[in-house]
Order: C-alpha cells, then sequence, then structure tokens
C-alpha cells in the first residue's frame, strides 16, 4: 500500500462522516430552531458580555472536550454562538449548529495584525490560508478557501452605512500559536495575508462543504512582526466590545433566507 500524508488524502471527502450531528440529535430528539431562526453569529469568547446576553436566552450548550460553553437565541432573532479556540472546535460547533437548522454564519473575533495596516480597522475576510488540519477533511488540498462573496457584499454595504473603518482582505488560519515563525510569517505575507488566526479556514471549509454562506470579520488584538510581538494591545477590550454588537446588529438586518 502506498504511503500517503494522511492531511493530503483525497478518498473519503465527499462521504459524510459514521458519526453526524444530525444524526445524534435525532436519536436524543432534540428540536431544530424555528425555521425563521436560521443566522448564526459566532464569537470566540469565554466571557459574554453582560449587555448582550440580556437580550439573550440559552438554548443548547456546546460541549468541546474540556469545556462547556453555552449558546444562546439573541433578541428572537438569530443564533449568538460561542466557540472554544481552535479550527476543530469551532467547526465541530458548525456542524452542530447547522443541524440545528441554521443556513448563515458570520463570525467575529480577534487576530495577530502581521500586515501595514492601521490597528482600528476591521478586515472582512475574503480568503483564508489553510496552514491547519481540519479544512483538509472537508475539502480538496489547495492553498486557500473563498468566504462567501454576496454574504461580503452585504456586510460590507452595512459597514459603510455605519461608517465603520474596514479593508478587504486574506487571513493565515494556523494551528500552531507558538509556531507562527518569521520564516512562515514571510511566505504567508508573501501570499497575501494581512492577519493571522485559528479558525477561519476550518469553518469556511466546513461551511462550503454544506453549502453554507460564512463571511467573518476580524479586529487585531496585537501585532505580529519578524522583529517581535507587540504583546496584546491595550484597545482589544474595547475594540472587541464595539465590533460585537456592530455584528449582531448587521446579522439581524440581514435579508431573510
Amino acid at each position: 500500500m502506498e504511503n500517503k500524508i494522511p492531511i493530503l488524502e483525497r478518498e473519503g471527502l465527499n462521504e459524510e462522516g459514521i458519526i453526524t450531528a444530525k444524526e445524534m440529535f435525532e436519536s436524543r430528539g432534540i428540536s431544530k430552531l424555528a425555521t425563521d431562526i436560521n443566522t448564526a453569529v459566532i464569537f470566540f469568547d469565554n466571557n459574554p458580555s453582560e449587555e448582550i446576553l440580556k437580550d439573550s436566552k440559552e438554548f443548547f450548550s456546546f460541549v468541546a472536550a474540556s469545556s462547556v460553553l453555552k449558546q444562546y437565541i439573541y433578541k428572537e432573532k438569530i443564533v449568538l454562538a460561542y466557540s472554544p479556540l481552535g479550527g476543530p472546535a469551532a467547526g465541530g460547533l458548525v456542524e452542530e449548529l447547522i443541524a440545528f437548522g441554521v443556513k448563515r454564519f458570520i463570525a467575529c473575533g480577534s487576530s495577530g495584525l502581521i500586515s501595514d495596516f492601521p490597528t482600528d480597522h476591521f478586515l472582512l475576510v475574503t480568503k483564508a490560508i489553510r496552514d491547519e488540519g481540519l479544512s483538509y477533511h472537508y475539502l480538496e488540498p489547495s492553498v486557500f478557501v473563498d468566504l462567501d462573496y454576496n454574504l461580503n457584499q452585504e456586510i460590507e454595504s452595512k459597514l459603510k452605512g455605519k461608517n465603520l473603518k474596514y479593508i478587504e482582505g486574506i487571513t493565515w488560519t494556523t494551528d500552531a500559536f507558538y509556531k507562527e515563525t518569521a520564516k512562515r510569517m514571510m511566505i504567508r505575507k508573501n501570499q497575501g495575508a494581512v492577519a493571522v488566526e485559528m479558525e477561519c479556514a476550518s469553518i469556511a471549509a466546513v461551511c462550503k462543504f454544506r453549502n453554507i454562506p460564512f463571511s467573518q470579520i476580524l479586529y487585531f488584538s496585537d501585532i505580529v512582526k519578524q522583529e517581535g510581538w507587540s504583546s496584546f494591545l491595550d484597545s482589544r477590550a474595547s475594540i472587541k466590545e464595539m465590533i460585537n454588537k456592530v455584528v449582531l446588529d448587521i446579522a439581524c438586518d440581514l435579508k431573510k433566507i
């Protein structure tokens, strides 16, 4: 038998897994969401804002290895999801939310700025570099995975309407937080990356496999350059609070699907 690099194998890509979220929920008699609640916003935060939670109600808990995170319905309009960090956990959460009936996702999270852009701008991601593992279980090997163009266009019009400073661009998704080396960073910058984070390519691959639109907005929590790391920026908490609320408002105002 030929020895293949597992992550590059193509066999089984178009098959369903032996275990599926849909079958697991059905076996437990878990009900789907109301049909008009079909958009989810994903945050990567284990300390939800009390201001946001006062307009939310819990509808299930996502179990990911050593963590259990509550998931919510926000203003009876959309799903407010909280994901653990990392592509595998985020991808698993997305699979479960799709099984609940979610048909569109917007994620909002922090990232490291690796290019020369102002830290007070936001990044509307157009594509993600697949320097992680989960996406290769869903899609053929490639450098990039695209995010949904039409959903991005709709979000972009709303960002402009709110006079927010943003750029469109590429993110580098990695599993190796402590191996963002100077040489790897230069390669990713040459491929067009503006930011580095740990979930986008994984979520995008799951959504592309399931034919579900997905967009992501990133804010910059730190600066990662060849010469060193900035540590976390003092502004990150206030920026996170502001953009999270903006993304929730955008999601509630999207066209119905």
